[in-house]
């Protein structure tokens, strides 16, 4: 029961946590060092397709203790799903706390979801969905953003209601492929249900694009 406590309380924290750090080490990236690393994530865009699953480190405090809950690679803090609308890329991704006032899934330009001045690095990785899976995906996400998804600041996997980032991002996954990755839950372990790295060393995900920020 205190492990559950201080694990309850560790989680509290990473919902609400402010962003103090992020607003010092943004203004500390030069503006030519900044061009350098969008012009990084542009050159990931042509490698995306809609449906793919994106990744990002985060510089800030709230980021590290996500790292720090990923049971075997901390390269990652956050995760949502990549769509191409029109001409532009926006990233789907359930996100709480200072970050997202209203709570709701968040729907959010690529670049802005990849921010050099808040982020060193990102990931691009593919789950092989057939067609049909991957219209199911498509219209799974679509309705969890329609519907207001509010982000789960208590990380309670039963609850289908509310999510957090990889819980989101595994239940569509999952629900696309009719059940096919309920297998690789973790239901005797903490975290329960499944952390960000279990979604990308999925045996099932494969690797699109890893790109560093430069420093």
């Amino acid at each position: 029961m205190k492990r559950k406590n201080i694990l309850f309380l560790f989680l509290l924290f990473l919902a609400t946590a402010c962003r103090e750090n992020i607003d010092v080490q943004s203004t500390s990236m030069s503006d030519s060092l900044l061009a350098v690393n969008f012009q990084l994530i542009d050159s990931v865009k042509p490698l995306l397709k809609s449906g793919d699953l994106i990744f990002r480190n985060g510089n800030d405090d709230v980021s590290r203790a996500a790292r720090s809950m990923n049971r075997k690679d901390t390269s990652f803090s956050h995760c949502g799903f990549v769509y191409r609308e029109n001409d532009s890329f926006f990233v789907y991704h359930a996100i709480g706390g200072v970050y997202n006032p209203s709570q709701k899934l968040k729907r959010e330009l690529l670049d802005s979801f990849c921010n050099p001045k808040e982020n060193d690095a990102i990931g691009i990785y593919r789950y092989g969905l057939t067609t049909k899976e991957e219209v199911k995906l498509d219209t799974i996400v679509k309705n969890y953003f329609n519907a207001g998804l509010k982000f789960d600041m208590y990380f309670n996997f039963l609850s289908d209601d509310v999510m957090y980032c990889s819980e989101f991002v595994f239940k569509s996954l999952n629900q696309s492929t009719n059940g096919s990755l309920s297998k690789y839950l973790r239901l005797d372990t903490i975290p329960y249900g499944v952390s960000t790295d279990d979604l990308f060393l999925n045996e099932k995900s494969r690797l699109v694009k890893r790109q560093q920020f430069r420093k």
